[in-house]
């Protein structure tokens, strides 16, 4: 046997354990970038876990400034509501007092045409006219010219 038919099988070992070292250092390879894309798809799912309990919690603020605000509106409309109603109360207050005193202002009205009617109709009587100023009042009627003294002529 020549040196190279003996030297065949020997040659397709070594082939082999080359062929194999390197598929060794490939699979070393391929689990070293499985063994990052796990550690890249934990911290992935770590950031993804945590960016739902952001947006959960958000959510949760947000639903509760909501009801905050439901119940300052729900507030605010009671005490406008309440001011509403005072000021109805007292506009309808003020209505009343309004009215007693128009009735009060006609009855007076009524009252002193009726006296002032009355008052002309019996001072213009001249025998009432007389009585009154002549002899309880101790004056002199207005409409008598007042009576003048002729001088004497023989003293």
């Amino acid at each position: 046997m020549t040196q190279t038919q003996c030297a065949g099988p020997r040659a397709v070992d070594d082939d082999l354990r080359v062929i194999v070292d390197s598929h060794a250092r490939r699979l070393d390879g391929l689990e070293d970038d499985v063994d990052t894309l796990k550690s890249g798809q934990s911290a992935m799912m770590e950031r993804l876990i945590s960016i739902e309990a952001q947006g959960q919690e958000r959510e949760r603020n947000r639903a509760a400034q909501a009801q905050d605000t439901r119940n300052a509106l729900t507030a605010l409309t009671q005490q406008l509501a309440e001011h509403t109603g005072a000021q109805k109360r007292q506009n309808q207050l003020a209505e009343d007092s309004l009215r007693r005193w128009r009735k009060l202002a006609v009855i007076t009205g009524l009252l002193c045409t009726l006296g002032s009617a009355l008052g002309s109709t019996v001072l213009s009587h001249q025998d009432i006219a007389r009585t009154l100023w002549g002899q309880w009042l101790h004056l002199r009627a207005p409409w008598v010219p007042p009576v003048r003294e002729a001088p004497h002529a023989g003293a």
